[in-house]
């Protein structure tokens, strides 16, 4: 029996993986619409309605994968599960369907973290075979989720040359795409949105907004490579240390 609200699966053995956050879910500024989205999903799959395999792709630091720890943490009084699964074995994640399946009381999100494949990298035909369609069907009671710096997970090198193989490699890229049915994007943000990020956080440690505070924060920003929640809280941190 699987009591625990999150696992790691890897090397054939479920590990206990203990979930927590600092932070909830409306807290998660800027991305409103994608905590929604993803949500309303999560809520329709627990309670036995449709629901989608989900994609959550962007930048870095972003929040893609703090909002599906923050899911995960929501559901688990309401029986979910959630593996991270890191097992790169050909052939694991059925091993772990076996473990699934003979726990059909509860629901499981399967968590694929950071996920992306280079091209002429042949994994991914492994990945989506795991995924959805084998011989061996995905349990009734799991979704998948899966975070990606990149939009598109497999990134097309093919042209239309014309070439059938060309075609047949787009294809099989392409078919990899469509097994998440719910993709959402996490984009740059803008100013206005990081500065507000860094002050719900100025206010949430008791951190003193001093004087041009919002100078510095986009300053750090881009010293980094650009705004970001990530940044964001991490700027907190860092006026909090320079100024107490």
């Amino acid at each position: 029996m699987l009591n625990n609200a999150a696992y790691r699966y890897i090397n054939g053995v479920l590990e206990e993986a203990f979930v927590e956050s600092d932070i909830s879910l409306n807290e998660l500024l800027a991305v409103s619409d994608n905590v929604q989205l993803a949500d309303k999903n999560m809520a329709s799959f627990v309670s036995g309605g449709p629901c989608l395999n989900m994609l959550l792709w962007g930048e870095k630091g972003s929040g893609k994968s703090t909002l599906l720890r923050l899911l995960a943490l929501k559901y688990a009084p309401a029986g979910l599960v959630t593996i991270e699964f890191i097992d790169e074995t050909p052939g694991a994640i059925y091993g772990l369907y076996k473990i699934i399946r003979e726990n059909s009381n509860k629901k499981f999100l399967l968590f694929f973290d950071d996920i992306s494949f280079k091209d002429g990298d042949t994994a991914y035909r492994r990945f989506k075979s795991a995924i959805e369609g084998g011989i061996e069907s995905k349990p009734a009671n799991v979704i998948f989720a899966a975070t990606s710096n990149r939009r598109h997970i497999v990134s097309a090198s093919s042209s239309d040359t014309g070439d059938i193989y060309d075609r047949d490699e787009a294809s099989e890229q392409t078919s990899l795409q469509a097994r998440f049915g719910l993709s959402i994007g996490f984009y740059p943000l803008n100013k206005n949105d990081y500065l507000e990020i860094v002050k719900m956080y100025l206010q949430k440690y008791n951190i003193s907004m001093i004087d041009g505070w919002e100078k510095m924060a986009e300053s750090y920003a881009i010293d980094r490579g650009g705004r970001s929640g990530r940044l964001a809280k991490q700027f907190a941190a860092y006026l909090y240390l320079t100024i107490q």
